[in-house]
């Protein structure tokens, strides 16, 4: 069944006038022409079939019936604002997104067009700092986070696992053969990745974990040492030796040939979470959550399936 509703320009230039009581500071308030309000005020009264203003004495003045009719729409303007604001800032507003650099760099940044074209109005901060991120777990509404998902002050959500690679040129792989067990890779020179906290094992530590080496062992190894992923990988692509780093930081480089897959057997070591404070009530973080799960493993893995071979 059809609603026979009045408009809301005419509610509101009604509204406006029975605030001021006067036509002139009605049409200021609205941004219309005078003559605009008052054909509002008489559009209406036609539609409800009776007079809301009278004339006294050269003034306009509400009658009985205008005096009723504004007090009840008045208090439903108001909450259908208040439904509209509270609708509209959950869609708009200011988000702090927390991962590490290299995620950020590779993973994150790349999607990120599609969350502005859905999102417009809505500004991202992306806080890189790991001691933020993981120690004191500040300054962020949404974290991805590296770990085994427990986190007792945060919700969280597997997102994909990590996965590492052995990677080097063509060249060195020629030249040196396939890792088929995990300690052939000391076959190679090796760059090593250095943890940044004594708290947590790099990359590279993990993999030779795996190979059975010791602390001491893996710590007197010969090779480069360097604290970024990113200055791990250029120096595999300046052919200086394999490295091992995550599959999304150098699956760019593999597809297009500059690096390849030296061990047709990846090491995965826990996951990425996307975390959010727990009992959350903001509608655009949950939102935002929900966006990044859409590349959860199952879709992210079937993109990068080429890269063994």
């Amino acid at each position: 069944m059809r609603r026979q509703l009045p408009s809301m320009i005419s509610l509101s230039c009604f509204a406006a006038f029975a605030r001021h009581m006067s036509v002139t500071k009605a049409a200021e308030e609205l941004n219309l022409t005078q003559s605009a309000v008052s054909r509002q005020i008489k559009n209406l009264e036609d539609m409800l079939g009776c007079a809301l203003v009278e004339r006294v004495k050269q003034r306009l003045l509400l009658t009985d019936t205008g005096r009723e009719y504004v007090q009840e729409i008045s208090l439903l303007l108001d909450q259908m604002e208040a439904a509209t604001h509270r609708v509209r800032s959950s869609h708009t507003g200011h988000l702090r997104v927390g991962a590490e650099p290299s995620f950020t760099t590779r993973w994150l940044l790349p999607k990120l067009r599609e969350y502005v074209r859905l999102h417009p109005d809505i500004d991202l901060e992306i806080m890189n700092d790991l001691r933020r991120l993981y120690d004191s777990h500040e300054g962020y509404d949404v974290g991805i986070l590296y770990g085994d998902g427990n986190w007792p002050e945060f919700e969280s959500r597997f997102l994909m696992h990590s996965e590492m690679l052995a990677v080097c040129t063509p060249e060195l792989l020629e030249r040196h053969g396939p890792i088929v067990k995990r300690r052939d890779i000391l076959r190679y020179p090796l760059l090593h990745h250095a943890a940044h906290s004594s708290l947590m094992r790099s990359s590279t530590q993990l993999w030779l974990d795996k190979a059975g080496l010791s602390p001491k062992e893996i710590e007197a190894l010969p090779g480069q040492r360097l604290e970024h992923f990113q200055f791990v990988l250029d120096a595999a692509l300046h052919g200086l030796g394999v490295t091992v780093l995550p599959h999304f930081f150098v699956a760019k480089d593999v597809a297009e040939g500059r690096l390849v897959v030296a061990c047709q057997e990846p090491l995965i070591c826990g996951g990425y979470y996307v975390v959010m404070p727990r009992h959350s009530r903001d509608p655009k973080i949950n939102r935002f959550a929900d966006w990044l799960l859409q590349w959860r493993d199952g879709q992210e893995n079937s993109s990068a399936a080429p890269l063994y071979k």
